[in-house]
């Protein structure tokens, strides 16, 4: 399995070299009226374009991953409560079966 994913590592190398060998001509870059290059080579323009998209796409995606974070931290705050509740009923359940009154003390000091 790692073989294919070097070969495909190297297949995606080679294209990006080829693209770059075949793109060195100069374009002129207009930002504006007043913010305008004339001589920019081609590569430089497609590399940036490829970088905005990729910082675009991972400032899209910081919601998501936040909200996923959350979902999965909930289990856990939700396994405390659970027993917290459990160990608040086994107290009264022994209370009313007349145990010792030191088990409340003995809950009270695991927490």
């Amino acid at each position: 399995m790692d073989l294919i994913a070097w070969i495909g590592r190297l297949v995606f190398f080679l294209l990006a070299l080829w693209l770059a060998l075949e793109n060195t001509a100069t374009v002129p870059l207009r930002l504006g009226a007043s913010l305008q290059w004339q001589n920019v080579p081609l590569l430089f323009v497609m590399l940036g374009c490829f970088v905005a998209g990729a910082v675009a796409g991972s400032v899209a995606l910081v919601p998501r991953i936040l909200r996923l974070r959350r979902q999965i931290a909930q289990p856990a705050r939700t396994e405390r409560v659970v027993q917290q509740a459990a160990e608040i009923a086994l107290t009264r359940a022994a209370r009313q079966g007349g145990a010792a009154g030191d088990l409340e003390l003995e809950t009270r000091n695991r927490r």
